[in-house]
This record gives C-alpha cells, structure tokens and sequence, in this order.
C-alpha cells in the first residue's frame, strides 16, 4: 500500500566523486599554469633587469666621458655654458651613485633610491626591477663584483668633480693661467683613464650579469615546469587510478543491487514526468498477457486506477504519485499467460536530477498470485470456521431447554428414591444408586450449564441484569454456593470495605468468585490455603484476588488454561474431573461486565487470578476500616 516518503539513504551522489575529481584536476591545471607564469614573468624580469644594468652602465659611461670632454672645452674656452654641460653629464653617474648608496643603508631609503636612478635618466619602468635585483640578490657573486667595480667607479667620478670644482673656482677668481691648465688637463686625462678602465670592467661584469640571469631564470623556469609537470602527471595518475577504481565499486555496487533487486522483485519499470511508462523489464512478458512491444508508453496512472484491487491502496497511491512521495505494495489485478486471474504489486520512488528536477518515477513489480489465492484460501476457511462456530454456539444455546429438562427429571426423581418419599419398600441398595445417580447428574448439569453459559456468550446471548449490590452480599452468597468444598484447605477473606457498592450482574459477578475459588481448592493440596482479597484500586476500579498455595501453572500453559476445555496435564490434576470451562467462563463473564482476568502462575508456588472492573462499576465506596475474616 502506499506509504509516507521516508528519509532518503544518506551518502553522495554517485556523480558527485567524478565531479569533485575532476574539479582537482582543473584546479591543480589552473595552479600549475599559474606558477608556469609567474615562472616565467619572473625570468623574464630578470632578464630585463640584466638588459637595463647593461643600459645603466652605457649611460653611466657615456655621461663620463663627456663629462670629461666638458671640463676640457671649459679649461679652453672659459665659458660657463661648457661648465653647465659639464654638471648636466656628472650628474648620470652621481645619481646612479646615490641610488647605490640608498641601497646600502640600514634600513633602505627606496625612495632616495628611486629618485637617484631617475636622475640617472634610467626609464621609469626598470627601477623598481634595478631595485629589487640589487635588494634580492645582493648576495649573488656576479652582482656582488659588478657592484664593487661600480663603487670604484664611483671614486673616479668624485675626483673628477673635485677637479671640475677647482677649475671653475680658479677662472673665476683668476689665477687660472696655462701651466695650470696642462696640470690640470693631465690629472683629467688620467682620471678619464683610470674612469674608462673600470667602466670597462663594470661593463664586463654587468654582462656577465646578464648572462648569468638569462640561464638561471631559463634553467629555473623549465627545471619549474618539469617539476609541475611531473607532480601534475603524478596526481593525474592518482585519480584516473581512483577514478577507475570508483568506476570498479560503482559497478559491483550495481551488480549487487541489481541482484538484490532481481531476487526481490520481478520485473522493473520507470515512469516519465508525465506518468507514461517508458519501460519495463523483459520479465513482466513471461508473467503477464501482454503482446510484446505493448507494454511501452501506456499512461501508468490510468492503470493504476483501471487495476488497483483496493479503493483505498488506490486512492493513496495516486495521492502520493500526485505529492511525488514514494509509495509500495500497490497491488493490481492483471491477466496472466494461462488466461487466469492474477495479481502483483507494485513499489515506485520518485526519481530527480542533480538539480532537483523531477524526472519521474522508477520502481519494481512482484508476481503475489499465490500469496493472494491462499490468503483469500485462508480468509474463506475462516469465514467458514466462524460460521461453524457460531452454528455450533448457537445450536448449544438454543438446546439449553431439551438438556436441562430430563437433567431436571433424573434429578428429581433420583432424589425421591434417595428420599424415599413414598415410604421404606425401595431397599437400601436401591437408594445408594439413586444417590449415585443424583451426584452424576448434578455433577452433569453442572457441566452443562458451563458449556451452556459459555455458548451463550460466545453467540452473544447473554444479557447482564445490573443492579447495585453491596460486595459483602456477593461475599456472603459466594460462601453459602461453596459449601463445605476445600474443607481440607483454609479459607482467608481480606477486604478493606466490605460495604462498598457496585452495580453489576450479582448472579453472574458470583458465579465468577465461585468458579475461581472452585479451581483454587481443587488444585491445593490438603493442608493449603487460599485467600480471597476485593477493594477499589487508586484509579477507582474495583480489583478482587483469588490467590493459592497450589500446585501451580507452568508459564507456557498459562494461554492454554484460559481457553475454553483446556487443561494441563500433571499428577495432581489427573485425580480432579473437570472440563477445564471455570477459568474461560471467568473471563468471558468479567470481559461481559467490561473488565479484565489476569493470571499469575509459578509451579509449586501457586496461582494468583485478578478479576477487575472498570471505575464506572463502583457506585459507593467509603473507607470502613478493614473488615478481615477467616474460615478454615
């Protein structure tokens, strides 16, 4: 029948490790070629760099020279001009001699240091690469002799400035005649030398530089990119490796699912979103009458409204199809290949994409042919067996009048021979029969008025007659039924208030008290006792107790004894006659009031019977004190 949707099975999509898997691979790409980049932007900085150090000591040397060039035109021509010339040249070499030394305080001055290599006329676009170079690595050998030659260099530039000085001071002052100038002329002309020597090693050592960078940014970047590679091809591996074993598991997963599901069921369909049915499985031919290829593309609600055998299974299945829930054990009436009737069930779960959408429903189908044949088998040998039952209560209630009649009549008349009511001529022997024949018929009708009453209920013929009646009456004609039986065993009475009212059948409610106490004698042995206890219970039922020391009930025949003739086989028992009705009867008269008989056994240590009434039974009860009386 159709059911609730139930939580789902929890666990990732089957899709979801390919896609997470593949997601890996994408990112690790994307992060190799990332680092490849920046690899080789990095190289390719370095290497401009390398090419703008070159340039830095092109104009660095070219500014030199013509800055010597300069101081020799001015000691000629004594014009300021050339001495403004003069400045402009010295002043590539100082400003590249002041961004060295803003690189080498503590801490660095990069600002200083970018404006000394802008005065140095370098383009705009290398210093912050010139800056880093010497900053990163100043410990580099190559760099580390480029740079002392460049500060050597430095020195050379100094004295020719100083020397530039000097002749500016003494034109200006006069005293500058043409011994001076040669003087001056030759310590020019030497420190141009000695200038031009170490531009030249400052120029060999910065392409040297150069050449180094290019192979280590080269030799850095493909030694890089190998190592990507190579950790990329490593992981790739990794996962089509996991990949294929995924691809494994979800194929034996599959296979096992698939063989569950065949043992389970008999054949599979699916549904589309428009509840046509798009397939089924080869099996369902082998089981029902369908031409092959027909069952295909059939509205599936329709058949379920055409086939349900059940309204209900029906209505609730279509409401649940209706809300997409899943639904099971829908069973459908069909025509099967022998041309009889049978019948399957079916179970379908909705089916939904990765984003939700609704695809329509899949499920299984199960031939139940045999199962409902012999549950409706059962269900007719049932009716039958409670149609016999109810004839055979019936006839035995409707035969109590033909029974009891000559019961009365044999009865009566032996209990006259017994008597001897029409005088002394009957022998004596005659009257021990007679006595004989009046104990077996008392014990007879009794047994018939058991059978007679239980029919009686069971056909439900019994009529209560309630009236309120005081328990201490019903306690009081209990004792005057019982007699003198149990004369071997002692009898307790303990109850709390005897006066309490209660509205019920008293005949009936008595006949219940007898019955237990009947079977409590005739199961204590001589010597015993048996206690009767009654009162009202906390939630206001009323409850009374007939407890022994007898001989007990084994737990496992404790169902058997309440049921109608059942009896328990012991040594004990086998001496007492009985129909085993007392206990069945019990039951069905409390269960006629709307109570309840309950039964607590342990062999060898009694039996203790609990008959309790429902609180609407008790009328009156008002605390007397305890009322308790003993008979032995």
């Amino acid at each position: 029948m159709c059911t609730p949707s139930s939580s789902p099975l929890s666990g990732a999509s089957p899709s979801r490790s390919p896609k997470r898997g593949y997601v890996l691979i994408v990112a690790m790409f994307l992060s190799f070629l990332s680092v490849a980049l920046a690899t080789s932007w990095g190289a390719v900085e370095l290497v401009n760099t390398a090419r703008a150090f070159a340039t830095v000591e092109g104009l660095y040397s070219k500014a030199s020279k013509s800055a010597a060039l300069d101081l020799t035109r001015y000691a000629y021509s004594q014009k300021p001009s050339d001495y403004d010339a003069f400045r402009k040249d010295i002043a590539v070499p100082l400003g590249d001699r002041a961004a060295r030394l803003a690189l080498t305080r503590k801490p660095v001055d990069l600002r200083a240091a970018a404006e000394g290599f802008r005065r140095g006329q370098n383009h705009p676009d290398d210093i912050d690469g010139m800056i880093r170079l010497l900053r990163w690595f100043s410990w580099w050998q190559p760099l580390v002799a480029a740079s002392e030659d460049w500060r050597k260099a430095d020195e050379h530039v100094l004295a020719l400035v100083a020397e530039g000085e000097r002749l500016h001071d003494a034109i200006a002052n006069g005293s500058f005649d043409s011994r001076t100038r040669n003087a001056l002329l030759a310590r020019i002309e030497s420190r141009d030398a000695l200038l031009s020597r170490r531009e030249y090693a400052f120029s060999a050592q910065v392409g040297d530089v150069a050449r180094r960078a290019t192979t280590l940014a080269v030799l850095t970047r493909v030694g890089l990119t190998v190592v990507l590679w190579v950790i990329g091809i490593l992981v790739a591996l990794h996962l089509l490796r996991s990949q294929a074993a995924l691809s494994r598991q979800l194929m034996a997963s599959e296979r096992r699912f698939r063989d569950y599901a065949e043992v389970a069921s008999d054949w599979y369909w699916e549904m589309d979103r428009n509840n046509r049915i798009r397939y089924m499985s080869e099996r369902i031919h082998d089981i029902v009458t369908v031409p092959a290829g027909t069952a295909i593309d059939f509205d599936g609600v329709k058949m379920i409204q055409e086939s349900a055998d059940d309204p209900r299974q029906r209505d609730e299945c279509l409401k649940a199809i209706e809300e997409r829930r899943p639904f099971r054990g829908v069973r459908l009436k069909f025509i099967a290949k022998d041309g009889s009737s049978g019948y399957g069930t079916i179970s379908g779960k909705p089916n939904f994409d990765s984003d939700g959408a609704f695809l329509g429903y899949r499920g299984i189908g199960a031939d139940v042919t045999a199962e409902a044949m012999h549950a409706r088998a059962l269900k007719g040998a049932k009716a039958r067996a409670d149609a016999a039952n109810r004839a055979k209560s019936e006839f035995l209630a409707n035969m109590s009048h033909e029974l009891r009649t000559p019961l009365n009549a044999i009865l009566g008349f032996s209990d006259v021979i017994a008597g001897r009511m029409f005088g002394d001529t009957v022998p004596e022997r005659y009257c021990e029969y007679a006595r004989d024949i009046h104990e077996s018929g008392v014990h007879l009708l009794s047994i018939i008025n058991d059978i007679l009453d239980l029919s009686k209920i069971e056909a439900g013929h019994t009529m209560l007659e309630e009236r309120e009646v005081p328990l201490e009456h019903i306690l009081a004609e209990t004792r005057r039924l019982l007699g003198d039986r149990g004369k071997d065993v002692a009898l307790h009475i303990d109850v709390a208030d005897p006066s309490v009212m209660l509205r019920l059948d008293d005949r009936k409610f008595v006949q219940i008290l007898v019955n237990l106490l009947s079977n409590a004698f005739k199961f204590t042995p001589a010597g015993g006792s048996v206690t009767l206890s009654a009162g009202v219970c906390p939630d206001g039922s009323f409850a009374v107790t007939v407890r022994d020391t007898g001989i007990g009930i084994a737990e496992a025949d404790l169902e058997k004894v309440l049921s109608p003739f059942g009896q328990v086989e012991s040594a004990f028992s086998r001496n007492h006659q009985g129909t085993g009705l007392g206990l069945p009867l019990a039951k069905s008269l409390a269960e006629l009031h709307g109570g309840t008989l309950a039964l607590e056994s342990v062999v060898d240590h009694g039996t203790a019977v609990t008959v309790t009434l429902p609180a609407e039974r008790v009328v009156l009860s008002a605390p007397v004190g305890s009322a308790r009386a003993q008979a032995q």
